[in-house]
Parts: C-alpha cells; structure tokens; sequence
C-alpha cells in the first residue's frame, strides 16, 4: 500500500516505471553491541594490568582536551590513507559506544571489541568516547589514544568526522587477518 502523498500520481508512475527492476543495495555495516558477552574473572590478580591486547593503564602521553583533534599512524601508513580515515571516506564497519563505562570497564570493551572485529575481518570500526563531561580533560578520550598506539593491530586512528561523532568519536583502521599459507 503506497503511502498518500502531494506528489501527482503521474509523477509517481514515471518514477515507479524509471525504478522498475532496480534492487536494493547490500547492507554491509555490522553494528557490534557494547554490551559483549565478556569473560568474567573472580577476581582480579593484584598484577593486573593487561588484557589481550596489553591496554595498560601508564599514560606518557600529554593529555589532550575534549575538543582536540587527535590521530596516530604506524609507520609505513600513507597520509592519504589517515587523510581518507579523517574525512569519513572508509565505510564504518563496526561501532562501540564506552558512554557511561568506567575506565576498567571501557579498557575490556576496547579490548574485547577489536578481537571480534580482528575475528570478523572487519577493517574500519568507530569508538564512541565522548568529549568529557565533568572536567576539562576528557578521561575516556585521553585513555583511548593511550591505548590505540600500543595495539599492533590498529594501523591509523583518529578523531571522527562530524557526521560519525566529531571529537567525540574516533575511527580505527585494523590490520587485515594474515592468510594461512599452506606449505
């Protein structure tokens, strides 16, 4: 059943005619739930300090404010591919929202997150972290940009394109699965 509109439905037939047989596109975008089902240790060792990945909780790096860009590349990564990432040109993927996480609980979901995205071949993922609410240095996005560049498998970061988050979000380019090679 057609919805009522203002348009004369001649011009409805010629469009309808002009779209005949056209298919729809393939959805492609997976969106990850922040909420993964996560192992559940009984309690932490006192030496904790690392999941998978190795996220630590050192910070050398200077912190940065909500509103600042941030980006990091790892060497060999061209400036057109970091380019590209900044302005939204690679399709997203994925996405993790760490609104309202503590910093322990944000550093499993990053760590948990990229493994599912490295298993699923997925390339480009979004994390939401927000701007910082309650001081002048967001604590989350200073976390993450700690974190990123210690995770071989991120090949580039930065901060989001104002469609996907602005300052508040950042992409992640992930390396490629390596192939198996047979001998």
């Amino acid at each position: 059943m057609r919805k009522k509109t203002n348009i004369p439905q001649e011009e409805l037939d010629k469009f309808y005619q002009a779209i005949e047989g056209v298919k729809p596109l393939k959805r492609d975008k997976i969106r990850l739930s922040p909420n993964l089902p996560m192992r559940k240790a009984k309690s932490k060792p006192e030496s904790y300090e690392k999941e998978v990945f190795g996220l630590s909780e050192g910070d050398r790096l200077p912190p940065i404010s909500g509103e600042a860009y941030m980006e990091h590349k790892q060497d060999g990564i061209s400036n057109k591919i970091l380019r590209k990432l900044s302005k939204g040109q690679y399709n997203v993927e994925a996405t993790l929202d760490l609104h309202g996480m503590s910093v322990d609980k944000a550093r499993i979901a990053v760590d948990t997150f990229l493994q599912q995205c490295l298993r699923e071949e997925i390339r480009v993922a979004l994390i939401i972290h927000g701007k910082g609410q309650y001081s002048q240095v967001p604590i989350l996005k200073n976390k993450l940009n700690h974190w990123l560049r210690e995770i071989e498998a991120v090949l580039a970061f930065c901060s989001a394109a104002p469609s996907h988050g602005n300052r508040g979000a950042t992409y992640v380019l992930l390396k490629r699965k390596k192939e198996e090679k047979f001998a």
